[in-house]
Parts: structure tokens; sequence; C-alpha cells
């Protein structure tokens, strides 16, 4: 009833994004809770709470995309202001930082990436890690990030002939005294590298599409394609290292900066439409006036920006919106409805696709 009265009423305009930049809906997300940091070795230090209490509004994401190959992602807010220690393993990370800031240390290395605002311009780094070394996060009560990190280990960079030695990873190849250049090879330092990294628009959109795609329940098809889609993001993080070798062009598909640009403010639109669930959506070519593009182009560079059709963009959020809902003692019938289905059976099965259990194994945990 309510939604038929409100489509009565007209179309009601969203209000535009927000004022900063890339900040998403952290609440729809959910809530991540002290012991769901389950790592060996993992604690918080002179913590402001007891038990399991939350700690982070939004989700955290950890998926093995190939044995040695792991993919981390990051959308929260921190509910507290602390610090947290954990032993990171040795190996290659790629850390891109899509906005907000990211204010850690690595072996004792400050580490401090912050995305600017005003112009979505990301912030990125490589650490080489020859061992071990503690990993240090500074937490800040309302500090927020948007974070992708990939974590190549030795064995998994000489599998794929990456390394020259599985002892050594100091640097991309050097030419030979012909001048002709080597193979993107590498090779470990005797101490703990970071690398600053100004990734390219393309680079921007892979890291996009793997943080909206990853999902912890995903199939083995999507693995496939997030696995290469990671492997597109490290080559283009060491190419860029690469002094010898020009930039190459765009790849056919990338995005200009300024469409990509475009692209984040649709987004956060679509994100407010989230929370706003008795207010009808606009369809496609409504969107397309708002934002200044046909319907077809609107679809297709909200396709290259993050790997999705807008409409199935728009389900996966109203279903991460529907599990933080009955995280919350929503009913069932009540969460189905604002994610926007008629049938509670088509809901339970798309719910269980998405998270792999179903929406009354959720309530029963709750």
């Amino acid at each position: 009833m309510a939604r038929s009265l409100a489509r009565a009423t007209g179309p009601v305009q969203l209000p535009m994004t927000p004022a900063t930049a890339g900040k998403r809906p952290w609440r729809a997300l959910g809530m991540v809770r002290s012991l769901e940091f389950d790592t060996p070795g993992y604690r918080f230090v002179s913590a402001p709470f007891v038990g399991n209490e939350p700690v982070l509004e939004g989700r955290i994401r950890e998926i093995q995309l190939q044995p040695g190959l792991w993919m981390h992602c990051a959308e929260v807010v921190d509910l507290h202001s602390m610090v947290s220690r954990v032993n990171f393993s040795a190996g290659l990370r790629i850390v891109v930082v899509l906005a907000g800031e990211v204010d850690v240390r690595i072996g004792g290395q400050p580490l401090h990436l912050r995305a600017r605002d005003h112009d979505h311009h990301a912030s990125a780094a490589i650490v080489s890690m020859p061992q071990d070394a503690m990993f240090e996060r500074l937490w800040e009560r309302g500090k927020w990030e948007r974070k992708l990190s990939l974590h190549l280990t030795p064995e998994w960079l000489e599998s794929q002939g990456w390394l020259r030695d599985s002892c050594e990873l100091t640097a991309l190849s050097r030419r030979h005294e012909t001048g002709a250049p080597e193979p993107i090879t590498l090779k470990f330092p005797d101490e703990l590298c970071i690398t600053p990294w100004h990734p390219s628009p393309h680079a921007l959109a892979l890291a996009e599409q793997l943080i909206c795609q990853s999902d912890q329940s995903a199939p083995g098809l999507v693995r496939i394609r997030l696995a290469s889609r990671a492997m597109e993001l490290l080559y283009e993080a060491l190419a860029s290292q690469r002094k010898e070798t020009a930039p190459n062009a765009a790849p056919t598909g990338a995005l200009r900066p300024r469409d990509q640009d475009r692209m984040l403010r649709l987004r956060d639109f679509l994100d407010a439409e989230v929370q706003q669930p008795l207010i009808p959506p606009l369809k496609i070519d409504e969107l397309g006036r708002r934002f200044g593009l046909s319907a077809s182009a609107l679809q297709r560079q909200f396709r290259n920006a993050f790997g999705s059709p807008v409409n199935e963009y728009r389900r996966l959020m109203r279903l991460h919106q529907a599990r933080t809902d009955l995280e919350h003692g929503l009913s069932i019938a009540e969460a189905s409805y604002r994610a926007g289905y008629t049938s509670a059976a088509n809901f339970a099965t798309a719910f269980r696709r998405q998270f792999g259990m179903s929406p009354k194994s959720l309530r029963s945990h709750v």
C-alpha cells in the first residue's frame, strides 16, 4: 500500500550526493564485532569496550582467489579510538584506498594513505615484505575507509614466474646491457619496502569492480573473474614502477576521469535510494537524464566502472540492507518488502544465493 501511494504521487527527487565523496551507507552494509577479528594473534590495545561489541560499521571481506592470492576489502567507519596489532606474513601487498583514509604501521614504518574527496583521487602503495612484520592499525572514532588490498605470498609469486628467486624481491626487472627490457620479474628486498603508486583510471575501475563483486559465498566462476581482475590490477601496479616503460594507452572501454567521477556520483545516488525503500526508484532513462547520458551510455559506463548493470547493483545493495534489517530485529516479511520483493519465497532464494544462508537461519542466530 505504501509503495503504491508513493508511486501515485509522482516521482520523488532524492537528495543529491553526500558532501563527502565516496562515503557509503555504512549501517546498511552491516556491523563488524570484535570477535570477528579471529586471525590468530589479533589483539586490541587499550580497547574501550568489553566483550563482543561492534567495533566497525560497514563490512570487511577476505577471499582466497587462488592458493597464495588473497583479496581483502574494507568499507568501514571506526566506532572507537584505539590501536590493534597482528603479525603480517611475508609477501607482496597492493593497497588501494578509493575513499577515506588508512593510517597504519607495518614493521614500524608508517603508511598513511588518503583519497582526496574533491576529485575522487585515490591513494595507493606497493608493500614488499621479505619476512613477517608487525601490523598496527590506528583507529579513530568516525574515521572511514573504502579500501582494497591484494596479498601475494612468495610461493604464489614464484609459481607464476614473477620471482627470480624465492629469497629475493628487490625491484622490478632491469635492462640487460644490450638495452633490451627483461620481462617483469621481482626480487625480494633485504628490508621492508613501501613504494607509493598512482593508479590509472583503469586500475581504479578494476579496484571498484573487485570491491563491488566480492562475496565470500561467490561461486567458482565469479572467483575466476575476480582473480583475473586482481591479476590485471597487480600487473598495472608493478608495470607502473618500471621507469624504462612508457605509460600504456588506456585499455579499450576504460572510462575517462570525468566519466569515472560521474559514475561515482551515480553510485552515491543509488546508495541514497536504498535508504528510502518506500520511494520508487528512478527508471534507467530517468537516471540518464539526471546524469546527462542516454540510457545505454549510462548502463555501459556503470558496467565499466563497477562490473555490473545498474539494476543488479540496486538488487545487491537492497539485499545487504535486508540483511542488516534482519540483524536488527526486522521481520522477514518486512525486510522482504523493503528490499522490493513481493514474494517471500523469491526473497529467500535471492538471499540464500547471495549470503549462503536463508533469512530464517540468519534470524535464528540474532
